[in-house]
């Protein structure tokens, strides 16, 4: 959700994340999870659109793959990890229902990009949530909400941005022999195709 010249904007997409117990771990216990979905399309009143992808980059640059499976735990108050879901947790879960706030704090959000010029993904940035002013004017960022919903999975993604579609590497790289620390590296020289996508949807 946001602000865009003071009036609420909201966009929404429909994903799935799957939770498993391991029964025969070497370690007595455990758990597997499955995400399906993709990136939202945030378009922003008229101002721009924003593309919220289902990964974080943390400062070390490094991607993190599970953070809606992990958060999706803390938004409907399930504290222990995946690897340590007890009974009483999958209860929890199977029974969660209505619409929550996004249970962590921002610098745990999901990683915001957007495009000076969507046909051509070489143009990728990324933007902190809080900034989104600074690149689109009169935009206020609120907050992301999770919401428990049997509405069909949402497959807009490849529509509004075809190259997802091509079998070419389409984002950047350094030269060989030139190669940089991830952290230093722009959004593009580390983003690919599948980071757009949950490991079930690809």
């Amino acid at each position: 959700m946001a602000t865009v010249d003071g009036r609420p904007v909201e966009s929404s997409s429909v994903m799935e994340v799957s939770y498993s117990k391991v029964t025969q771990s070497l370690i007595g216990n455990g758990g597997t999870t499955r995400f399906y979905g993709e990136a939202l399309i945030f378009d922003l009143g008229g101002k721009g659109t924003v593309f919220i992808l289902p990964i974080r980059r943390p400062p070390s640059g490094s991607i993190i793959y599970n953070i809606y499976e992990f958060n999706v735990l803390r938004t409907f108050g399930v504290k222990n990890s995946v690897g340590s879901l007890t009974s009483a947790d999958f209860d929890t879960l199977r029974i969660a229902k209505g619409r929550r706030p996004y249970n962590i704090d921002n610098s745990q959000l999901p990683t915001f990009i957007a495009f000076a010029d969507e046909g051509n993904p070489k143009t990728v940035y990324d933007i902190e949530p809080a900034m989104l002013g600074t690149r689109f004017p009169g935009v206020v960022f609120k907050r992301l909400d999770i919401e428990i919903t049997d509405e069909p999975f949402t497959a807009k993604l490849r529509t509004r941005l075809p190259w997802l579609n091509s079998s070419k590497r389409v984002f950047q790289s350094d030269p060989p022999g030139h190669l940089r620390p991830i952290r230093e590296r722009p959004i593009g020289f580390v983003l690919n195709k599948d980071d757009f996508f949950g490991a079930g949807s690809r």
